[in-house]
């Protein structure tokens, strides 16, 4: 099957445009041949067949237009067969020299072409002249038929003729031409789509690798780094407490488990200018000594990039405030997102205090205030602290989802 063929039974919009057109330019000239086949009737010497021919190409239109069947190669050239044999019995239906004479209306008129056209549009330029090439013949036939050789023609109707066969060759050709550029322009459309689609998979790809690699840095490899200077620091020593090397023991394997669930996460696909919200949380616990700080966001969360190095910082202040003075045993991280805002929560199970900030800028006590507090609100967010002697301390941060809020 020639490759115009294939493309056509995909359906390309442009294509569909081209058979609509052809379709009713068919049904137009089959009714104004139909239309002069009645106007000059009595002029007919077989009346009888130039109806019988009327009524087969009434019933092949109908049934080429409800079965779509101009899509099919061998449908297309039984259609060329009957215009042929349309142009034919015009030369039979009219006294001798009736076609030549101009006496009575070409039977066929410009019916035909439209065969020629159907060829080209369904299987190019070659196709389509084919076509104009049969029905030239056919054209030329019905002057034999009709008593009026060829070789006998005077000059006129020899201008007559070669205007239809010029007709047939040009609406075989040039449809068959605009046939082959909507065909290659569908492939030169497709061959972009296909290197898009490898080109947006090359870049997800190369983001995802991206973002584990990101993540492997800011919590795991920044972690170990740690852990060898710190084992570097006390083998250096004549004698190591045994806690110094459990809590190195600890810290390796939680940042073990956390590699192991890194490689094991499926990545999600990044938005344009936006971090993962565990990212910036893994991040700030980095480097956070003498307490477990547990990482727990929920879902995954992307956060304006505008906010990371603010918000980590705040974070961050918080974790080493529960590590330096809390005496707590953990320190859980929680991230969510609620109405249009990021809410990050720093929760310990420590020794807990009274929360005055008139007494904090009083005492000179400003990490709270300025480390925290602050930059929250510089990003157009709040904080808030819960806490009590004896019940632990809670801090919640809220900063919107949106770039834009900074003070």
């Amino acid at each position: 099957m020639p490759a115009a063929d294939s493309i056509t039974r995909e359906a390309e919009p442009g294509r569909q445009g081209l058979w609509l057109g052809i379709l009713a330019y068919r049904w137009v000239s089959f009714a104004w041949m139909t239309t002069l086949a009645y106007l000059w009737r009595d002029d007919f010497t077989r009346n009888e067949l130039a109806w019988a021919a009327i009524g087969l190409t009434a019933g092949w239109n109908v049934w080429m237009t409800v079965t779509r069947g101009w899509e099919r190669p061998v449908v297309r050239w039984v259609d060329l067969a009957i215009s042929f044999g349309l142009l034919v019995v015009s030369g039979i239906v009219v006294d001798e020299g009736g076609v030549v004479s101009g006496s009575v209306p070409f039977f066929a008129t410009a019916y035909p072409a439209t065969s020629a056209l159907t060829v080209g549009a369904g299987a190019g330029v070659g196709a389509g002249l084919i076509g104009g090439t049969l029905l030239s013949i056919g054209l030329a036939l019905s002057r034999q038929v009709n008593g009026s050789p060829v070789a006998e023609l005077q000059r006129d109707q020899w201008a007559d003729l070669v205007n239809g066969v010029v007709y047939f060759f040009s609406a075989g050709g040039a449809m068959g031409l605009i046939s082959q550029v909507l065909d290659r322009t569908s492939e030169q459309l497709r061959d972009a789509n296909e290197e898009a689609i490898a080109q947006r998979e090359r870049a997800a790809r190369l983001a995802e690798r991206d973002s584990l690699g990101r993540r492997i840095h800011d919590s795991v490899l920044q972690a170990l780094a740690m852990v060898n200077k710190r084992a570097r620091e006390l083998g250096s020593r004549p004698s190591v407490p045994g806690n110094e090397m459990q809590g190195l023991a600890e810290m390796a394997d939680r940042q073990e488990r956390a590699l192991r669930a890194l490689l094991q996460s499926e990545p999600e696909p990044q938005p344009l200018g936006k971090v993962s919200l565990r990212t910036v949380l893994e991040a700030s616990a980095f480097g956070v000594t003498g307490i477990p700080v547990i990482i727990n966001p929920v879902g995954t969360v992307w956060l304006p990039a505008g906010h990371v190095d603010e918000l980590t910082a705040a974070i961050r202040q918080a974790l080493e405030n529960a590590a330096d003075h809390a005496h707590a045993s953990r320190v859980t991280v929680y991230g969510d997102q609620d109405d249009g805002e990021i809410v990050v929560s720093v929760r310990d199970d420590g020794v807990g205090f009274e929360y005055d900030e008139d007494a904090l800028r009083q005492q000179g006590k400003l990490g709270v205030l300025k480390s925290m507090k602050g930059r929250i609100e510089d990003l157009g967010g709040s904080m808030r602290v819960h806490s009590a002697p004896g019940r632990g301390t809670e801090i919640e941060f809220r900063v919107p989802m949106a770039e834009g809020g900074h003070r």
